[in-house]
């Protein structure tokens, strides 16, 4: 079944996830692509977490928030995909602000789906758990839930209000998706109509980096010797202590971090071989990937990590580079790509960055490393979707 053939002429998507703006993430990808064949809103949902009044990032995120939900109806560079906030109260498991938000999101999507032209109950596709006990009076032609994260191991997050919101959305939905083994597992538990869709690549835009390399940024041209090279949200799981210990081993070499920093970096700033370059736009990373000598994937093991399948593993193939990578089950899973070493441990991790060093540039193997990846890309999940949709809930309706 195509993405036409289930999509096209169907109901539009009301898409509740984070916010739209910066480096797209899977669901950027995959609404992107579902946006050539329907309409679809992306309602930027509220915090999940308990807003800290005295941290100046909060108040930020708020007053832009507010400037966000005063612009109404934003539309994409994609014709067909549009953009809400919703007035909210970020205050999740509160029962007063759950009914103010049940409202607040009903009344908005109602509007900008008039306002649109779009009279057809919407398929509702949600990322973000805590807008579950807001979608019971809303619409729909049905209801997908595609889970990405394990949310009740992030440390700033209600574990309880996440476990209810994850639960209470398996039982609801018509089709689940589960990015990783461990969450599909978590998934399962709640309904049988779960699947394991783990997450795809844009091969098109990181494979240039080994078939057609572009010019070295000026940021990182005056780089004399290797670059090890990270590009992400530099985030608490991250591994700060290892980048450290890769960084003293190979004082040669420079660890360029590419990527926001949410965390106290003062360790990683006191080494002198490591660079932070801060967030880059997503349309450079092909020519940093080019630069870079060898990749990493440095993430902590815990319980939320065991459940990740980061995407920027897949970009680095993409991109040809050897990566060195953290033995998480998702990345273990791979470990069958010659450019790839898993790492049980921080003297692992860096045998696995010196042997690439030692080895040296291959711009062969790069080449087919990024070939490799090629039938990794996100249309083809988004067509396997679209025949599972089809499955659960004809479109037809």
């Amino acid at each position: 079944m195509t993405l036409e053939g289930t999509f096209g002429g169907g109901p539009p998507i009301v898409c509740f996830a984070n916010d739209y703006r910066g480096d797209p993430t899977s669901k950027h990808h995959i609404m992107r692509i579902l946006a050539g064949h329907t309409d679809v809103l992306w309602v930027e949902s509220a915090g999940m977490r308990r807003p800290k009044l005295w941290n100046p990032l909060d108040l930020r995120r708020i007053a832009a928030r507010l400037r966000r939900s005063a612009a109404g109806v934003r539309r994409d560079g994609t014709d067909r995909l549009h953009v809400v906030s919703p007035l909210s109260v970020p205050l999740p498991g509160r029962r007063i602000a759950t009914e103010a938000n049940r409202f607040l999101y009903k009344r908005a999507i109602r509007r900008a789906l008039r306002g649109l032209g779009l009279t057809r109950k919407p398929l509702l596709w949600v990322y973000t758990p805590t807008v579950a006990p807001y979608l019971a009076s809303m619409p729909r032609a049905g209801l997908v839930y595609h889970c990405v994260d394990r949310w009740w191991a992030f440390p700033d997050y209600d574990s309880k209000v996440m476990r209810d919101c994850h639960a209470q959305l398996c039982r609801n939905a018509d089709v689940v998706f589960a990015s990783a083994g461990e969450l599909l597992e978590d998934c399962l538990r709640y309904t049988p109509r779960a699947y394991l869709l783990r997450h795809g690549v844009e091969w098109e835009h990181f494979a240039r980096a080994a078939l057609a390399p572009p010019e070295r940024p000026a940021d990182v041209r005056d780089i004399q010797g290797p670059i090890i090279g990270f590009f992400g949200l530099i985030h608490e799981w991250v591994d700060q202590e290892l980048l450290c210990h890769v960084a003293a081993a190979f004082p040669q070499a420079t660890v360029v971090l590419i990527g926001r920093v949410q965390v106290d970096d003062a360790r990683l700033r006191a080494m002198p071989n490591i660079r932070l370059l801060g967030q880059r736009p997503y349309a450079d990373l092909p020519a940093y990937a080019a630069a870079f000598d060898v990749a990493l994937v440095p993430f902590m093991r815990n319980d939320l990590t065991a459940a990740v399948n980061p995407i920027k593993l897949r970009e680095y193939l993409c991109a040809g580079l050897p990566v060195v990578a953290t033995a998480l089950p998702e990345i273990v899973l791979l470990s069958d790509r010659p450019q790839l070493r898993v790492a049980e441990s921080p003297d692992q991790f860096v045998a696995g960055v010196g042997a690439f060093l030692t080895a040296g540039r291959d711009p062969a193997a790069r080449r087919a490393a990024a070939e490799a990846e090629r039938g990794e890309s996100w249309s083809s999940r988004c067509a396997e979707m679209a025949r599972l949709v089809r499955r659960h809930l004809p479109t037809d309706q």
